[in-house]
């Protein structure tokens, strides 16, 4: 493999995804898999001028040794676990860098109720970090890196057939300026989004033969978002999204793809929603994980999300499960437990908490996003008019809706 090419996608995601000049700040983090990649990125971001960069990286196999061998109150004693420097890092106006490697399963071993409550604790202590992300104050990017345990739990041969799939999918080659190709996908994702928002949307409703049944009301002033406009949040993206009233979502919703939380696996599960609560719930695996992620707060109960992306994206048509949330959400529909995002009112980012919630968005401490995307879903719009709208069928965006 060109090492060019690692340099490449470490400078997009410095000056790119995230914008920076010499004038930022830079806060990197990840796990210690993925070492070396980060210390291209500190020279990337050396080379464009950025002298303050900070890093945190967790031991995975120390971190996994800490669940399995000591109790709750020592965990969180941790150096491994405390995330407090964040909120810091947010004060002092850093830029964040998430570098998302994942070891899918490595975890398996730990008790999931364990896994729960330190998850909440690290929820609880990340508080300010969080507040600054949903009031938009912080520049911050999530973009996936290779490790050989994540290939192979793809099934790929080694880390270099894992490197060339991100490549492919985040436009990263030599002919072409990454920032040129995104532009140019963004512009058509912006486009989207305000045909979505002039609709003026009242309900969606989600239907394919794998048993979903759903509708989900929009708030008033909805806005639909995408990633064009602003730092690029997520690499790769190809969403719009919004976040729905979350009192009134009712029906049924199956996954479409397994879910990888706190290196655990949720596979083949279905939530059933009433007043926009789940009140029913099962999983072929990871079920204890499922209700961990439901009980964590009463938030975390409730829609937060809901994302719409063409089953025929760049990243379905590689015809692989990622088992990388971050990659995976962008390859067909999804939806998210947890946290809305103010900025998909109208305003919404001038509004405290308990305004937004008035105003019908979810408030949660957690954050979970769920893929349901298949080939066949079917999703129509009542527009406040009364017309009905085919927005998506058969996975895909109609061609009159772009």
């Amino acid at each position: 493999m060109k090492e060019n090419l690692k340099q490449k996608y470490a400078r997009f995601l410095v000056e790119g995804c995230l914008g920076l000049t010499k004038e930022d700040k830079l806060f990197i983090t990840g796990n210690t898999e993925i070492r070396s990649f980060v210390d291209i990125v500190i020279e990337e971001a050396k080379n464009l001028g950025i002298q303050t960069i900070e890093t945190f990286l967790v031991d995975s196999q120390a971190q996994k040794e800490l669940y399995l061998t000591k109790p709750y109150e020592e965990i969180i004693k941790s150096p491994l676990i405390d995330k407090s420097k964040y909120n810091q890092m947010a004060k002092e106006g850093y830029a964040f860098l998430s570098l998302s490697s994942p070891l899918p399963g490595y975890l398996k071993e730990v008790d999931p109720k364990l896994l729960a409550k330190v998850q909440k604790y690290i929820n609880e202590t990340t508080k300010e970090f969080r507040e600054y992300q949903d009031k938009d104050l912080l520049k911050w990017n999530i973009s996936a890196v290779p490790n050989p345990y994540w290939a192979k739990e793809m099934h790929l041969q080694n880390e270099e057939e894992l490197w060339k799939l991100i490549f492919e999918i985040c436009l990263i080659n030599d002919q072409e300026d990454p920032k040129k190709s995104w532009n140019e996908k963004l512009q058509n994702l912006k486009k989207r989004a305000e045909y979505l928002n002039k609709l003026q949307i009242e309900k969606l409703i989600y239907k394919n033969s794998l048993g979903t049944n759903l509708e989900i009301y929009l708030p008033e002033n909805y806005l639909f978002q995408s990633a064009e406009g602003k730092n690029i949040v997520n690499m790769p993206t190809e969403e719009v999204f919004t976040s729905p009233n979350y009192l009134k979502t009712n029906g049924i919703v199956y996954s479409s793809k397994p879910l990888e939380y706190q290196g655990n696996l949720i596979e083949d599960f279905f939530l059933e929603f009433q007043d926009g609560k789940v009140v029913s719930y099962d999983a072929q695996k990871g079920k204890e994980i499922l209700t961990g992620i439901l009980k964590s707060d009463e938030g975390s109960s409730y829609l937060g999300e809901v994302a719409l992306v063409d089953i025929s994206s760049p990243i379905s048509k590689t015809n692989k499960i990622f088992l990388n949330t971050l990659i995976d959400e962008n390859s067909c529909c999804h939806l998210a437990l947890g946290q809305s995002f103010g900025e998909c009112l109208v305003n919404g980012l001038q509004k405290n908490r308990e305004e937004l919630k008035e105003l019908g968005l979810n408030q949660s401490k957690n954050h979970v996003d769920f893929f349901i995307g298949t080939e066949d879903l079917l999703i129509e719009a009542i527009l406040k008019n009364g017309e009905k709208k085919i927005i998506m069928e058969n996975g895909n965006f109609k061609e009159e809706n772009l």
